[in-house]
């Protein structure tokens, strides 16, 4: 069909729509360009029809559809392509034309246009970059300055024709995207980056490890859940706000560029309904993001709570319960919907008690575990007055009961030879002597996480007798991995992480059935806690520590006395499974960056919206 024949057929149809620029010459368009065209979300299945995959030798008219709220394959960047509230105005207001199509009216051309020029454009516009700065027209196929100084002087406003001067009145209008959409934007815009990103934001640093979760409606009833689900992350959290209609309107608008649709899922979370507001006293931050402190460890405990709601969630029924902040920056504009500096000054009291909490006692020689790999606890190489150097691991509030565990480990079995010497301890701390690690327990590393290796045959019995005495003691044993030992040359053999030790509610079992060997059955599940996604763990293995590809023997034999035939089964297991391993690294690799990469989740997400558009019948 022709352009004349697909305006008649949406003006037939009632399509709510606007093309938004560059249409005085409708229904004739230049060469090479696209038609850009916006339309209400409940039209857009409709447009679709009209759409196809342009046929191979044959010309054809290009379309940009946008929808209001940025529906998938109609959004830019991930974000609606204008504010949503803005492109209802747009679409509300928009003129008829003879041709069939309609068009924004002059406040809104001008506005509509402006925004594109700025935030989608930039430099790319040709427009200059400030007042008296010089633009370059040869970078644009279009003369924004001129369209945009003809548009306000016949609106009768006095708003210059460059970067800085038209983000100054969309920022007065309400109409400048919000700092989250801003980010999302910026790689597309240098003059973005230029304009709001290139020098560290004026938070305080109290601030550096907070982050806001947004539960959307469609999961407001599970928000305890989503609390219990955050701490087991190792994330302290600060309060839940649950929002008020004034807030909801404001974190609908303001935030995640305004698109709060379902995106890549089958239904929509909703829209904001509650805040869970958290802090992270060992943030991971992204190599090469200094000022913005982006927290890798946000978006992974993100996607665990997802993973947790949706769990018993048919594939038809799957929606994203939560959104979040990926920065402090981020979160500070967020705490901005729920007003006041009342709130926000008792906030910043609850996270100086949370560090002075966490402070360490003593002089900090070095950090000992990684930052973002604690979720209960910092580990320091401390200067003791008595002890001089040591190990102490603080203990965040939330994380009490495992302080309470570590503690009763040193003291209640420090008879046993593998439990770590107790020095000193205090209301959220333990004091550990500096072992050093020679690493004589190890037969060899496996390429999993860092320190997983495979147990020579002493360590791997010893860990096993371990067992055995916590299992005639009533106890069990979690999260014992082999990254967790030590093998020093005058203490030797010790377990570092004891925090996962618990009394055993029914008692009883032969010794190779304890929870140590083989793991919470999962209808006892929420009796107990264990840790979050354990490698080598599962189908009858409770620890890494006991797993086949670690010890290469079951734990009947682990437990019995040494026979000739074990050497040679130990033998064979442990290089079959290392040779396993080390073939499927690679594959591990390539997915976990597919789903951690933010460059390759927008290349894996675009090609998701490419198939969907395919079978839409459209590209």
């Amino acid at each position: 069909m022709g352009l004349d024949d697909f305006f008649a057929r949406l003006a037939a149809n009632d399509v709510e729509h606007a093309v938004l620029r560059w249409f005085d010459g409708l229904p004739a368009v230049e060469p090479d360009e696209d038609v850009d065209i916006l339309v209400a979300d409940e039209d857009l299945p409709f447009v679709h029809t009209l759409l196809v995959d342009q046929p191979a030798g044959l010309s054809s008219q290009k379309f940009d559809v946008y929808s209001v709220s940025g529906l998938p394959g109609s959004d830019f960047r991930e974000i609606p392509y204008y504010p949503p509230s803005f492109a209802r105005e747009l679409l509300a207001t928009a003129v008829p034309r003879p041709g069939g199509h309609r068009v924004p009216d002059p406040l809104h051309h001008f506005r509509s246009l402006a925004y594109h020029a700025v935030y989608h454009k930039g430099y790319a516009s040709g427009l200059a970059a400030e007042p008296g700065a010089p633009g370059d027209p040869a970078l644009s196929d279009h003369d924004y300055a001129a369209v945009l100084a003809g548009l306000a002087a016949d609106l009768g406003l006095d708003v210059a024709p460059d970067l800085a001067s038209l983000d100054e009145h969309l920022h007065e209008h309400g109409l400048r995207p919000p700092l989250d959409a801003l980010e999302r934007l910026r790689p597309g815009n240098p003059w973005i980056r230029d304009r709001f990103f290139s020098a560290p934001p004026e938070i305080d640093e109290v601030w550096s490890g907070l982050a806001v979760f947004v539960v959307r409606d469609r999961a407001a009833d599970r928000t305890a859940e989503i609390v219990e689900q955050l701490d087991r992350q190792g994330f302290e959290v600060l309060d839940t706000v649950v929002l008020d209609p004034e807030q909801r309107d404001l974190a609908g608008r303001g935030l995640r560029g305004g698109n709060w649709e379902r995106g890549p899922f089958p239904l929509s979370g909703g829209a904001p309904a509650a805040f869970v507001i958290a802090y992270d006293v060992a943030p991971r931050l992204r190599p090469g993001d200094p000022w913005w402190g982006a927290n890798q460890r946000i978006p992974a405990a993100k996607a665990d709570v997802r993973t947790h709601l949706l769990a018993t969630v048919g594939e038809e029924r799957r929606y994203n319960p939560l959104h979040s902040s990926d920065n402090p920056a981020q979160a500070v504009d967020y705490l901005a919907v729920l007003g006041g500096a009342e709130f926000s000054d008792r906030l910043e009291k609850k996270v100086r008690d949370l560090l002075d909490a966490c402070a360490v006692p003593f002089p900090v020689l070095r950090p000992l575990a990684p930052g973002g790999l604690s979720r209960r606890a910092r580990v320091y190489a401390v200067d003791h007055p008595v002890h001089g150097e040591s190990v102490c691991k603080v203990f965040r509030p939330g994380a009490a009961r495992y302080h309470e565990r570590e503690l009763r480990a040193r003291t209640e079995l420090g008879d046993l030879p593998l439990v770590p010497e107790l020095l000193d301890h205090g209301p959220n701390w333990v004091l550990t002597p500096m072992y050093r690690d020679d690493r004589s327990h190890v037969q060899r590393s496996l390429p999993l996480t860092r320190g997983t290796s495979q147990l020579r045959p002493g360590p791997a019995r010893a860990l096993a007798r371990f067992a055995a005495d916590l299992h005639e003691r009533g106890m069990f044993v979690l999260d014992l991995a082999p990254q967790n030992l030590v093998t020093d040359p005058w203490a030797g053999l010790r377990v570092l992480d004891l925090e996962f030790l618990q009394d055993d509610r029914e008692p009883g079992r032969p010794v190779e059935a304890s929870y140590t060997f083989r793991g919470i059955p999962a209808e006892l599940a929420d009796r107990y806690d264990q840790p979050d996604q354990v490698l080598l763990v599962g189908d009858g293995v409770g620890n890494p520590a006991f797993h086949p590809a670690v010890t290469g023997l079951p734990v009947e034999a682990l437990l019995g006395p040494p026979r000739p035939v074990d050497a040679v089964r130990r033998a064979v297991t442990q290089l079959a499974w290392a040779g396993w391993l080390l073939g499927a690294r690679p594959v591990r690799i390539a997915r976990r960056r597919m789903t951690t990469n933010p460059t390759l989740r927008r290349f894996r997400r675009a090609g998701v919206r490419f198939v969907a558009a395919r079978r839409r019948g459209r590209a």
